[in-house]
């Protein structure tokens, strides 16, 4: 396996030795010094102290904290300073530290706004071993208050919380570093990759020249799935087995359209509009009302009898969820768009109805609520959902509600701030709403936690987990042709070909019903709680956003940049 981080690690210790041993006044800007405790300000919680002397350090003095917390619960003093315009703008900033303490260090940046930026350090792991520390604008973390954007910072502070104590910390050679030092890794924060911005193409930047053909079998995989999973053929199970997701048949559909296999795309359109009947009383059965109210669909089923469940019906704390409704809505409009707008117009009016139905305003903008939960035993969360809502907005848009998916774009805009969301939140963004919010992507391009090096099939594979996780090496192959996608709305083509192209190296042979296909299974392994997954088996998402990418399609607008 791959480790990206023994990679950095090792430029890392290589850059401690620099601080250590031979130590040069050039690794920082020149005429800078934060180590005189003058240009600090000392504040605390009010029961708390906090002293600050000079010492001697390795190129002049040093700032050494003693510090008592005192009081219930968690305590904090701390050193504060104005902002120093020229950290982060190019250049990182570097310190050294060493700490008797139980206490956390938080390096913390606060814009004008208010929004306050952290990286935060367990000193109980830093005892009487020096450790250097470089960070750049892409190590802090969004923590709370303001716009979550760090465009203004106004000051810098040294802030040292935790419960009742008497610690020490001493801190030496703080100050902006030299241009191009690797990042250090924070804590359960920002793994920065010290290749983030190389040029030109290959592996390490991330870029090629040209797209790989899309394989055609893994296409026909679909079809065979399709034509194997039931006997009514209609919908397809996900993992080539007894559930029916609602979100990977929506997806299937618009992949069908997009080949312009009208019938298949019918075959489970079809389904879902003879899933409405408004009589229906049973609460578990697939369908989108009961006793005449409209609930929508639940998000899987079973395709037939087994000791499970029986056919048709949800399995046990089944919710029937916004974003499957509208992935199906966005089939059915790209339906309308290329075939006929009359055959699913009561279908995607119902829908449509549904998710507006579900809509409440917010101080700023306003989202669409859950939906139905635990087989219509609860109804809605208290707070909106993110992921949902993007689907949501490109469904509305796309059904001409424009007004609303304004509404929703602005509750998005106010919500998603931060660099440790889910990846489809950074995706999905900028597939949903467009190349303005092509930064999104920085986050997980950039940051090990998410994207990742692994070896498959004899192949070092480059991709990307689902969330920001430090000790997990797997991908999540949906993600894959997220980036793929996005980068492509982004305008980054060269980099859209490369994650594109890195799918084919994760396609696996299928035999379904004799006919020889291909397909991508859910993740590369089974690490950050995939133990579910078979690697035997394709799964319907992953294929479908294989296709995407081949095709340089975007399923929330239903574009392509390809010219045909």
């Amino acid at each position: 396996m791959i480790s990206t981080f023994r990679k950095q690690a090792a430029l890392l210790l290589g850059f401690g030795m620099l601080l250590l041993g031979a130590y040069s006044r050039s690794a920082f800007a020149r005429g800078s010094d934060w180590d005189s405790p003058n240009l600090w300000k000392v504040e605390t919680d009010g029961e708390s102290s906090l002293e600050v002397r000079p010492a001697k350090g390795i190129d002049g003095v040093r700032l050494d904290l003693r510090f008592t917390l005192q009081g219930p619960g968690f305590r904090w003093v701390q050193l504060s300073r104005p902002w120093d315009e020229s950290v982060l703008e190019g250049h990182p900033l570097t310190f050294l530290f060493r700490a008797d303490s139980q206490a956390v260090l938080e390096i913390k940046i606060e814009d004008v706004d208010g929004s306050n930026f952290v990286c935060r350090y367990p000193l109980n792991q830093y005892r009487s071993k020096w450790e250097p520390v470089v960070l750049y604008r892409e190590s802090f973390e969004y923590a709370w208050g303001g716009d979550g954007n760090l465009d203004r910072p106004k000051t810098i502070s040294l802030a040292i919380s935790g419960k009742a104590e008497i610690g020490s910390l001493a801190i030496d050679e703080i100050g902006p570093g030299r241009r191009g030092l690797p990042a250090s890794p924070v804590p359960d924060g920002p793994r920065l990759d010290p290749n983030r911005f190389k040029e030109g193409f290959g592996f390490l930047a991330r870029r090629a020249r040209r797209d790989r053909p899309e394989d055609p079998r893994v296409y026909e995989w679909l079809k065979a799935v399709q034509d194997a999973g039931s006997i009514e053929r209609q919908l397809l199970p996900s993992m080539e087995d007894n559930r029916a997701q609602t979100f990977n048949n929506a997806l299937a559909a618009i992949v069908f359209i997009l080949k312009d296999d009208r019938e298949r795309a019918e075959r489970i359109l079809d389904f879902y509009a003879a899933a409405t009947r408004e009589y229906n009383r049973d609460v578990r059965s697939q369908n989108f009302f009961v006793n005449g109210e409209a609930r929508g669909f639940y998000q899987e089923m079973f395709l037939q009898d087994t000791a499970e469940g029986a056919a048709l019906h949800a399995p046990e704390g089944c919710d029937r969820w916004i974003g499957d409704m509208a992935w199906l809505l966005i089939a059915t409009q790209y339906y309308a768009r290329r075939y006929d707008p009359a055959r699913y117009e009561r279908l995607a009016g119902l829908l449509r109805d549904l998710l507006v139905s579900f809509y409440r305003p917010a101080d700023l903008g306003g989202f669409i609520r859950h939906g139905w939960r635990r087989n219509d035993t609860a109804l809605h969360e208290t707070v909106g959902h993110p992921e949902g809502n993007i689907d949501c907005y490109a469904a509305l848009k796309l059904s001409g509600e424009d007004s609303l998916a304004a509404q929703i774009q602005t509750w998005l805009h106010s919500t998603l701030v931060g660099s440790r969301l889910p990846l489809d939140l950074y995706t999905w963004r900028v597939l949903a709403l467009g190349p303005a919010y092509a930064n999104a992507l920085a986050v997980p391009e950039n940051d090990f936690r998410y994207r990742k090096i692994v070896d498959v099939n004899g192949h070092r594979v480059m991709g990307f987990f689902h969330s920001a996780a430090t000790d997990v090496n797997n991908l999540w192959i949906d993600g894959l042709g997220h980036m793929a996608c996005a980068n492509d709305v982004a305008g980054d083509v060269d980099r859209a070909r490369f994650y594109s192209n890195q799918m084919d190296a994760l396609i696996i042979d299928r035999k379904i019903e004799n006919k020889d296909t291909r397909a991508l299974p859910y993740t590369a392994n089974k690490e950050g709680g995939f133990e579910w997954v078979r690697f035997d088996r394709g799964f319907v998402s992953t294929a479908a956003w294989y296709i995407f990418a081949k095709n340089h399609f975007n399923p929330f607008t239903l574009k392509s940049s390809l010219k045909r």
